[in-house]
């Protein structure tokens, strides 16, 4: 409802969609319709350079990514001003000078709030309108007000501006503009003789997601300053914008897979790492000879995961904390796709983390990775922490799309491209899944690396299950293996009340706005024994020392399994985080 408040003139009509050769007069669109949605043909050549360095010039476009960022810092581009003057949400202030020692104090901020980044945002669709005109008060606000308020309608609500409005309301105006055409995350649309016909249209979101003190540290640094990491992330448009999981190369070459929003599922897994990550920090054995923290970031897409890492470990540096006074922090980050791998790359350098992240390219269900684990290897040790978010959705072959199909069963013919790269975890949900617990014990740090997953699971744990009938711990614990010398032990979280197959695959048929498809996903489901579905993160820790033999699992990891109340990956959920913390508390001890 905060969002719906922004749109004015909304029109359900249907719109009329016409590629031509100019890029500026391609498209009939109702005058009333800003949305991007409505120009995502239009936009298709655009979309293909994003993230792609200036030729033979990269200084030049690594300075243009600092004039961004110092921009974006300049307009207060961050998740707790956009809340406030933007979408007139409640913020929650904090004492510097007060204890947030207590655990009581620091999960404070979890309460009330939508902690991270403004996932209440929902970008308009084809036929809406946001009126910027009659929202800006050119008299009272200022510069930096109203250029927040153009960026957020750009970057956030993919909404288009009027050029010659961007001009009135931006700071530095055609200077600024120029800026995000020659980075490519605008174009101009409309009659370029006629500046208030011209319009400028997104071409990606910029998510901002707001870092603060990690519960149980320190909350302000030397200087007594209150301590906040803001992170600014690109990534392709909403589903519900691009209407599509390829972008099309423009050529007989393949196109590559859309880079995912930032969803309930990706800040879940930085909310509940956040919450306990000191925690872990004190009881993860590192010693003074590791001149080191290494993150590694699996199927990284945006690079959500090893940058808002990254972003935790330098507060507490900043605080001078001696958990993590070694001189360097390092993350690789690794995805099948090149286009996730470019905007990781740009937003490592948006967020001053250029030199600390390392991209590689690998396809995890290769047959053979153990080229790519010696690969990861030879850049550095084990790592410290090993982060995924894979695609965890069990979708039938006919509704994946060509790219992901091809990593799976080439010879496939899809009839309808609503599941890509991001999403489709093959016919299982578990391709990617289980390739990562395979590879895990090989990666991770063997005295205290923290391993942590956020995917959706199949057939998991249910009320009052007894541990025999806990066939999904048993799976994963399988795929880890037996071979490996140091135990480790682990933490399934799921919901309570998990969905079952009829619900889940009304929802998954809905998503994609065919209900005829019902019928295929229960049948597919039911095909691959899937009786219910539910969110979950999954953590795993390597152990200093060996557990006791355990006669009833003959595996090298023990997994328990914990029941979240309502929904773990609600990103406002307080409760889940408290119950995680209070599991934590435990597990890292």
């Amino acid at each position: 409802s905060e969002v719906l408040s922004f749109l004015r003139g909304a029109s359900s009509s249907t719109r009329s969609l016409t590629r031509q050769s100019s890029t500026r007069t391609a498209l009939h669109v109702a005058h009333d319709d800003t949305s991007t949605a409505s120009r995502v043909q239009e936009a298709t050549p655009f979309l293909q350079r994003i993230g792609k360095p200036y030729l033979n010039d990269m200084d030049a476009w690594e300075n243009d990514i600092q004039e961004l960022h110092d921009f974006l810092h300049h307009i207060r581009y961050h998740h707790s001003t956009i809340k406030k003057h933007i979408f007139n949400l409640p913020i929650q202030h904090h004492d510097a000078g007060t204890n947030n020692l207590l655990k009581e104090k620091s999960l404070e901020r979890y309460r009330h709030e939508y902690p991270f980044g403004p996932t209440y945002v929902r970008p308009i669709t084809a036929g809406e309108s946001i009126d910027l005109k009659q929202l800006i008060d050119f008299n009272n606000s200022t510069i930096e007000m109203s250029s927040l308020q153009v960026f957020t309608t750009l970057f956030l609500l993919s909404s288009c501006v009027p050029k010659s409005l961007f001009l009135q309301a931006v700071d530095g105006g055609e200077e600024t503009l120029n800026l995000i055409i020659r980075l490519g995350i605008v174009y101009l649309s409309g009659d370029m003789s006629n500046e208030e016909n011209e319009l400028v249209v997104p071409l990606i979101h910029l998510f901002p997601i707001e870092i603060v003190s990690l519960p149980g540290s320190n909350d302000v640094n030397k200087m007594g300053n209150h301590l906040v990491k803001n992170i600014v992330l690109m990534t392709d448009l909403h589903p519900t914008v691009l209407s599509m999981t390829t972008i099309p190369s423009g050529s007989d070459e393949p196109g590559e897979g859309a880079v995912m929003y930032i969803g309930p599922d990706s800040l879940s897994l930085v909310q509940h790492l956040h919450a306990s990550f000191f925690t872990h920090l004190q009881s993860s054995n590192r010693t003074d000879d590791m001149q080191s923290f290494r993150i590694l970031d699996l199927c990284c897409g945006s690079g959500v995961q090893a940058l808002a890492t990254l972003g935790m470990l330098e507060l507490l540096r900043e605080t001078g904390h001696e958990l993590i006074d070694m001189e360097k922090l390092e993350a690789v980050a690794v995805d099948v796709n090149k286009r996730a791998l470019r905007f990781t790359e740009f937003n490592a350098r948006l967020n001053g983390f250029g030199k600390d992240v390392t991209t590689l390219q690998s396809d995890l269900l290769a047959d053979d990775t153990v080229p790519f684990m010696e690969e990861l290897l030879k850049i550095g040790t084990r790592f410290d922490v090993v982060l995924a978010n894979p695609p965890f959705i069990p979708v039938p072959n006919v509704i994946s799309d060509n790219v992901a199909l091809s990593l799976r069963s080439p010879d496939l013919q899809n009839s309808q491209s609503c599941y890509g790269l991001f999403s489709s975890g093959g016919a299982s949900g578990e391709d990617c899944l289980c390739a990562i617990m395979q590879m895990a014990p090989h990666l991770l740090r063997r005295d205290g690396g923290l391993m942590g997953i956020v995917s959706e699971f199949m057939n998991p744990p249910l009320l009052n299950a007894t541990e025999t009938e806990c066939r999904l711990l048993t799976k994963l614990e399988s795929w880890w293996g037996t071979t490996h010398d140091t135990a480790a032990s682990g933490i399934l979280f799921t919901n309570e009340h998990p969905l079952n197959r009829q619900v889940y695959s009304q929802r998954r048929a809905l998503s994609n706005n065919n209900e005829n498809t019902v019928s295929l996903w229960l049948s597919h489901l039911e095909s691959h024994q899937i009786n219910h579905v539910s969110p979950g993160l999954l953590f795993i820790k390597y152990q200093s020392k060996h557990h006791e033999e355990n006669t009833k699992r003959q595996h090298q990891l023990q997994l328990e399994y914990r029941l979240v109340p309502s929904s773990v990956w609600t990103p406002h959920n307080f409760n889940a985080v408290e119950y995680s913390m209070n599991v934590f508390s435990d597990f890292f001890r």
